[in-house]
This record gives structure tokens, sequence and C-alpha cells, in this order.
């Protein structure tokens, strides 16, 4: 793929705009539908906004291959995914459902969605990494079918969407897109159903007209690598889906390959937003739901807790990742032992710059920190400089997160041309150097938005809570100092004025 259609992040912008369906959707059930069995006659639920996937770019972007009923059925269960969820629970779809929505009829129903699980637990996924690599697991940990016959209820899959997507899935924040379920769902065939995800990520929901495609990495994408050699072939897939785009979704498109010597090397999309279209299917407000389950949520907070340690050293990998692999406990755990050890590097004239480099070291070492009844029994000691610079960095990181997620929900709640005004106000306000580096970031980063919430609260368009104005109302609303002495406060206090 060419720099042209490069991705890298494409921040929000796409979730901030996405395009609302046209006209009167139509609905495949009708007021006449009814089961055959009165004990299990599926209970109605009402229809509201559309539903849709949110994901990060990676992820709409990455290599699949399936089956169109796989790729539906996994398309539900993300559906029910938010991106401010904390944790992934299981997925529930009964199979009257499944087969309402996709017109399937008779018995066949349990043995397309048994075949359906049982293909989507045995699909990989391949996401490439920002510095080139490829990683790859499976779409789902495990799938159960339930007939139902010992709860009294209807038959259902239920579907444990695998850990290793909760970075591409939960608590996202930049470079992730929001695309509507029902037009993904209305496409007859997986690949232009694949397609429409790629287009849709890489135009930011149709604002970006212009796209160009290395032919190979396109189809790679696709799950089409060593297939429709020719491309005259491959037409045939790009001529399906420009019909079934313009028929049932937001965008339409043209292509015009190009050659590079004999072959057809690339290929450039014209993008246009589509006005007239109408989705096959229309979706229940929540049509997956997600079946009751006790979350550890103790864990959860560790694991956050161990990849914002992470972060806060300069970790140069995916914190994620490196949490998963060593335990949140010691990568918490570590993580203090290092910067024990890194103050008193500093005090014997030999400091460790690099913090992160060190606890990866530590980590891959296989060095465990010393036990607590190891350590000095004497009774609580004073912080050390470094301990209360740490913690008022975490105090001063949860204030701005929390004002960034206030900006964030304000933002998205704001119109079309309340956010052009603000962009305009930016434009007009905004120190020119800062807006130098805004636009080569393409309005997007941790400097758009804190500039973007700068301007919005200065013209009125967001207010911060009492809380969130500064540090003395946050520490007094929230008071993080409460379990340290006095001598503690006035350390980490004082530090607090360094590190705002």
């Amino acid at each position: 793929m060419s720099d042209e259609a490069s991705f890298g992040e494409t921040g929000n912008k796409a979730a901030g705009r996405q395009a609302q369906p046209a006209g009167k959707l139509r609905s495949q059930r009708t007021s006449t539908q009814r089961t055959k069995s009165k004990q299990r006659a599926p209970q109605r639920r009402s229809y509201g906004p559309s539903l849709s996937i949110t994901q990060a770019n990676p992820l709409a972007l990455s290599r699949q291959e399936m089956g169109i009923l796989t790729k539906r059925l996994l398309v539900l269960a993300l559906s029910d995914i938010t991106k401010e969820d904390l944790t992934l629970e299981p997925i529930r779809i009964t199979a009257w459902e499944y087969a309402q929505l996709f017109n399937i009829s008779g018995k066949s129903i349990y043995s397309r969605i048994e075949e359906s699980a049982r293909e989507l637990l045995e699909q990989t996924i391949q996401i490439k990494e920002p510095n080139g690599d490829w990683v790859m697991f499976q779409w789902v940990s495990e799938a159960r079918y339930d007939n139902g016959r010992d709860s009294g209820e209807m038959a259902a899959i239920e579907i444990h969407i695998h850990p290793r997507l909760k970075p591409y899935l939960l608590q996202l924040r930049r470079d992730f897109s929001i695309i509507p379920t029902e037009q993904l769902l209305s496409f007859e065939s997986f690949n232009s159903m694949r397609l429409f995800e790629v287009l849709y990520t890489a135009s930011y929901a149709g604002e970006r007209s212009q796209l160009i495609f290395d032919v190979d990495d396109l189809k790679l994408r696709l799950g089409l690598d060593g297939k429709y050699e020719r491309f005259k072939d491959f037409r045939y897939v790009l001529d399906k889906a420009q019909e079934e785009f313009s028929a049932y979704t937001c965008l339409s498109f043209d292509y015009e390959p190009d050659k590079v010597g004999r072959k057809f090397q690339r290929v450039s999309f014209q993008i246009r937003r589509n006005d007239v279209f109408q989705p096959r299917v229309r979706l229940p407000a929540s049509l997956a739901k997600r079946v009751a389950q006790k979350a550890d949520k103790e864990q959860l907070l560790k694991e956050l807790q161990a990849a914002d340690a992470l972060r806060d050293i300069g970790w140069g990998q995916d914190p994620e990742r490196a949490v998963a692999r060593y335990g949140a406990q010691r990568v918490l755990d570590l993580v203090a032992y290092a910067r024990v050890l890194q103050a008193r590097a500093e005090l014997g004239g030999r400091p460790i710059y690099n913090l992160g480099g060190f606890v990866n070291s530590l980590l891959q070492q296989g060095v465990e920190p010393p036990r607590q009844d190891e350590q000095d029994s004497s009774g609580p000691q004073p912080l050390t400089r470094e301990q209360a610079r740490s913690i008022a960095t975490t105090i001063a990181d949860a204030l701005h997160r929390a004002r960034r997620q206030r900006a964030a929900d304000a933002w998205e709640a704001l119109s079309p041309t309340q956010r052009d005004l603000v962009h305009t106000l930016m434009q007009a306000t905004v120190h020119r150097f800062t807006l130098e580096r805004i636009e080569a970031d393409g309005w997007q980063g941790a400097l758009y938005e804190t500039s973007r919430m700068d301007v919005m609260t200065t013209h009125g368009l967001m207010t911060l809570p009492p809380h969130l104005l500064d540090v003395a109302s946050y520490l007094k609303a929230v008071d993080p100092l409460k379990e340290y002495g006095e001598a503690d406060r006035e350390k980490i206090l004082a530090e607090l004025q360094d590190v705002q």
C-alpha cells in the first residue's frame, strides 16, 4: 500500500463523523412471525439507534479469511462491545435471532451456527504492527452451543472473544473507527464486507476521497493472497463490491488499476459519500447480549495499573503484551523495585537513565524483587524523593486523563457544525508554532486534543466539573494522599508543583 493510503494513526476522525443510514430501513421480521414452540417464544426487543463495531484500525485493516456466515456471527458478537468496556464478557446469540436475520429456515440453522462457531474457533487473525511485524492469534478462545433444554431457554451460541483482542476493542482513545453493523451485515459476500471495512477505515468514513493500494497488500487484507493472480479476475471481486456498496452502504467508489511494467501493481479508489442507500437488515438495539458473569475487577485494575506503570517509565513496547506475558503483580513489583534501585544508583553517582530498558532487562532475566519480609522491618520508612515524584506523577496523570476523557465525551456530543467552529477557532487562536505541529500530525494526537479542549472550554462549548479545574480541587475531591503521613504528603505536594 502506498503512502497515499497510509493508515498510521487515523485517530477518532471516523468515529466522530460516522455516517448515518438514510431512508427507512427494512426489517426482515414481520408482525406475524412466531416460533413453533410456545414454550420458547422469543422475547421482542425494541429497536433503537443503529449498532456498530468499534475497533482499533489495525484490527479493521488486518488479514482475515472466513465464510460469510462466520463473519456475520463475528460481527454480531463484536457489535455488543464498546470502547468504554473494561472486560471482554462472553457474548450470547440465540439461534432464532441468527436464523431470522439471515433468512435461514428449518433445522439447518443449528448445524449452520455450529459450523460457523467451529470455523470461527479455527480462524486466526493476522495484525500488522507499527514496526512492520505481524502478530497472529485466534478470534475466539471458546465457543459453546447451549441447546436450552436444561434451562428452558432458546438454543444459543456463547462466544468468548480472545483476550489478545483487548487492546484492539477496549478503552480505545485514538486510532479507531466505528463501522455501522447494519451496513456490514447487508453484504452478500465476505470479500465485499471486508473491502467495506478497509475502505471505510482508511477513508475516515468517506472524508478521504482518494486511496491508493498495492494490489497484493489489498488482497492480503481481504484474505485473498495467492488468489486471483490475474487482475481481470480480481475485478470480479471489486465490481461485485461496487454494486453492494452503492445499494447497502453510506459509501460508493470507483477504481482504476495502475500498471508497473506488465503487471497491475496498484489500484486507486475514488471514495464518495452515498446518501441513497438502504441496508438489507435492521437490527434490534441490543441483539447479542452478554452472559452474566462476575468480573475480577481487582485483577483488571491491577492489569491497568501495571500497563500504566510501564508507560510512566518510558516502556518502548506494547505494555499490555508485557503485562499478559509476565503478570500484572510481577510487573508492578519490578517497576517499584527498579525505582528504588534507580534512586540508589543516582546517590552513588551512577544514574539509570533508561528505566524502561532496565525494567525490561530485569523481566527477561527473571529477577525477583526482595519479599516484604526480607526488607527492613523497623516500620514504615519515609518516602524518598523519587518515590514522592512517582506518586505525584501518577496523580497528575490521573487528573489529565480525567480531563481528556471529559473533553472527548464533549467533542463526540458536538454537531458537525460545532466541530467545524472549534477547528476554525483553533486556527485563529492557537499559537502558530503549535498549530504547525498539529497540522503536521494530521489534526490528531495529544497536542491536538489538549489545544482543542482549551478552545472548547474558553468558548463555552464544554465545562469542566469543579474537581477537574486544578490539582488542589482534584486532591480535595479524590484525596489520594490520605494514606500518607504529613511529612510524606508535603513531599508529594512539592513534587506536584514540578510535574503538573
